[in-house]
């Protein structure tokens, strides 16, 4: 068995290198390494089609058996391997529900008064969404990043013998990052991420400014923090929030802290710094459309906030205090995406083997 694998260059950018997809990515190239499957990476300096197609005209096609592509993008690319490998097995994976997704980020931009933003997440829906349907009717297989983006957007277009839920974990190389013995401190942190602007990030934030505000002098013992980069200037002022900006390594300070706040339900996909969190010990503070659409793994560590009641989110930070639950969210993941992974690749005899070695 040897893959191909393809992705976008900004996963191998050290500035990306805890950006959401990046973090997802990797975990394909662990599966690699743990199941000792050959692999070779193809990175698009631009995530257009013909850098795709030039791409492929310099390698021998003929020495694999799948190609692996991250993202559906590239519909006509998809199409030139179907047509002229038809020996291969072509998978994609599904980052986000990509027609909900721009939908969404246009709603997100209106409220924060970016009619240029929102009409261009408009094309966004058109474009994307229609990628997200050729590719998908194209591909021998389509991994979605979530149960829910299964059985309510993918199964739409995509025969469900089709579709194999592959949940994002966060690979070994990030988990062995996290300091093991930080002590908790009452702390709750919003991330951003390494792009400014994001619409469904920005909500979260101001969410959260919003309460931290009503809150005023209490709760003293609690510090809030936002991580990454934001645009202050459409955000409610809020001198409690400190701003941390962009950080080396952000699963040290989720090691310290007893909260993450992601108070949105704009977007779709998988928010990978949910597991995250839990990964470092950390409650997630969430609204409940968003909680829907968790896996159970996650929703596990949960808490549900009503962003109209101060006392809501009083109560969920006195319930931050309480002793972490035990548990293992991340390795249940795994285990679920290997397996999703064995089927789709045929390569279930090797997975003994490649679990005895490492």
């Amino acid at each position: 068995m040897k893959v191909l694998h393809v992705f976008f260059s900004s996963v191998v950018n050290p500035q990306h290198r805890f950006l959401g997809t990046t973090k997802d990515i990797r975990g394909r190239t662990e599966y690699f390494l743990k199941r000792m499957i050959d692999y070779q990476e193809l990175i698009l300096k631009i995530r257009k089609e013909k850098y795709f197609r030039r791409g492929l005209q310099e390698i021998d096609l003929k020495k694999f058996d799948a190609v692996l592509i991250e993202g559906a993008y590239y519909p006509g690319s998809v199409r030139y391997l179907k047509t002229n490998y038809p020996h291969l097995k072509i998978i994609i994976r599904g980052i986000n529900a990509e027609l909900f997704h721009w939908m969404h980020s246009a709603y997100a931009a209106v409220t924060f008064d970016s009619l240029k933003r929102a009409i261009g997440d408009l094309k966004g829906v058109v474009q994307f969404g229609l990628s997200d349907i050729r590719c998908g009717r194209q591909a021998d297989y389509v991994l979605p990043i979530a149960q829910w983006e299964t059985l309510h957007y993918w199964n739409k277009f995509v025969p469900r013998r089709r579709l194999a839920t592959v949940p994002y974990f966060l690979p070994d190389s990030y988990l062995k990052t996290i300091p093991s013995s930080r002590p908790k401190k009452p702390q709750c942190v919003c991330m951003m991420t390494t792009k400014a602007g994001r619409p469904f990030l920005l909500d979260a934030a101001r969410e959260l400014f919003k309460l931290v505000n009503q809150l005023g002098d209490g709760e003293p013992q609690w510090s809030f923090c936002i991580t990454g980069d934001f645009r202050p200037e459409l955000l409610p002022p809020c001198p409690r929030v400190e701003v941390k900006g962009f950080l080396e390594n952000p699963l040290e300070l989720l090691a310290e802290s007893r909260a993450v706040a992601l108070l949105s339900d704009y977007g779709f996909g998988f928010k990978t710094k949910l597991l995250d969190a839990i990964c470092c010990g950390c409650f997630l503070l969430v609204k409940k459309k968003l909680y829907s659409r968790l896996p159970p793994e996650v929703q596990r560590y949960c808490i549900v906030i009503d962003v109209r009641s101060i006392n809501s989110f009083r109560d969920a930070l006195a319930r931050c205090l309480d002793p972490f639950p035990p548990g293992d969210p991340n390795g249940a993941l795994r285990e679920e995406a290997f397996s999703a992974l064995d089927r789709v690749l045929g390569v279930s005899g090797q997975t003994q083997l490649s679990l005895s070695a490492g």
